[in-house]
């Protein structure tokens, strides 16, 4: 062998030797993290692509009597999906004689990411109300939008007979995922219906965007992905784009869209991105909340036409709930003019407009918050609530309904 040959053999050795060294190192953190923040070894009893499958008009659904691990670094839970797609137990077409059946429609937040099954709101506010009386079902899947939603509730959720239909409304995220023109600025990724306001100012839901995501899903090969996920364990994976959303920004980079007229005193244009203005900042936000509220109303309308009354609730935000975070957020954004109670008085204001029951949860949830013990919300970087957190909003939900008349069958 010539002396070339030699140092190419002495170089793809050491290239070897090197990438094995890294590959045990990354799964030596991998088993690392998982000990340290969820006190097991074990992997994930099936992940997103295994308990989602494509849906041709809400772009993805839960699979159904799946079981998985949801798996973040801030918690590691099991969630159990039934026959009919839906988390929680089993349950008949029609409710049984003598029982009022509330459906929740919403997305992660109620849905129950991070805690037990029956941890989530649905499972508490069924404990709180009782079984002879009561059946609450948990129509919420993890980041759907109000269109998603109220898909969901018309091709399936209107079928289970309900006597009441609790919509749970994302203020930080469901404007944006609502209305195209928004969506393009608050993630990259168009991957679901979208809606607007014809000329004649009628609901119109578009579908190109869905499906355009639906063939990529189809077509596109996962190889490169299947690979990663070899040599990258999961929690690495996590902790690699957290750090690289904190170096970077990632989605966000514009607070006049992330975190957007829902929750600001006014537009902070010193943060605006790419040329965007003032006009671009109120034209898409006032529009987005024009289609929110069309959507909302037709929810409410094909509810009653169904027979069931129709309320919404707003979820409330660990930046709405804690100061710490507030403060936290605020030091970051110095310039922005926050305003927590927003969300809240705009959904209350909507409600009166279309005649709409609104549950007021942010004053309960503030309360909580301020003990500080046990805690609402993850850490860690997840937003999500915890058991507790969903605790407080079950207790608050049962409360004002009683309060409101609304657990009657219509």
């Amino acid at each position: 062998m010539t002396a070339a040959g030699s140092r190419i053999k002495r170089w793809v050795g050491s290239t070897a030797m090197v990438l094995v060294a890294v590959f045990l190192a990354l799964w030596v953190a991998e088993f690392g993290l998982r000990l340290v923040l969820h006190g097991h070894l074990g992997t994930t009893a099936g992940n997103e692509s295994e308990w989602h499958v494509p849906h041709p008009t809400r772009g993805w659904a839960h699979r159904p009597n799946a079981v998985f691990r949801m798996e973040k670094l801030a918690y590691s839970e099991v969630a159990h999906i039934n026959s009919r797609g839906i988390r929680g137990p089993e349950f008949d077409q029609t409710p049984k004689p003598g029982i009022t059946r509330i459906l929740m429609v919403s997305d992660s937040g109620t849905f129950g990411s991070g805690v037990a099954d029956d941890q989530t709101t649905a499972a508490q506010l069924q404990r709180i109300l009782g079984n002879d009386k009561f059946e609450v079902i948990n129509l919420s899947v993890a980041a759907y939008s109000t269109v998603q939603e109220y898909r969901w509730l018309i091709e399936d959720g209107l079928s289970y007979k309900p006597d009441l239909v609790l919509l749970g409304f994302a203020p930080s995220n469901d404007v944006q995922t609502n209305y195209y023109p928004l969506q393009k600025w608050f993630q990259r990724e168009a991957k679901r219906p979208y809606a607007k306001l014809d000329a004649a100012g009628q609901l119109v839901i578009e579908d190109q965007q869905l499906n355009e995501a639906l063939e990529r899903r189809r077509t596109e090969s996962r190889l490169k992905d299947r690979i990663y996920d070899l040599l990258v364990g999961d929690m690495v994976q996590k902790v690699i784009r957290q750090a690289s959303q904190a170096v970077t920004g990632g989605r966000k980079t514009d607070p006049n869209i992330w975190i957007g007229w829902m929750m600001m005193d006014d537009f902070a244009m010193d943060y605006a991105r790419k040329g965007r203005t003032r006009e671009q900042y109120e034209q898409f936000w006032r529009e987005g909340w024009q289609v929110t509220g069309a959507l909302i109303k037709a929810m409410r309308d094909q509810s009653q036409a169904a027979g069931a009354r129709f309320a919404m609730w707003g979820y409330v935000s660990k930046v709405q709930a804690e100061p710490e975070s507030l403060g936290h957020l605020q030091r970051s954004l110095p310039k922005v003019k926050f305003d927590v109670a927003k969300p809240e008085r705009e959904l209350k204001a909507l409600g009166k407009q279309l005649d709409i029951p609104v549950i007021e949860m942010l004053p309960a949830v503030q309360a909580a918050a301020t003990k500080g013990d046990p805690k609402l919300y993850f850490s860690l970087g997840d937003e999500h609530m915890t058991a507790a957190g969903h605790r407080v909003v079950a207790e608050t939900l049962a409360s004002q309904l009683k309060t409101m008349g609304l657990l009657q069958a219509p």
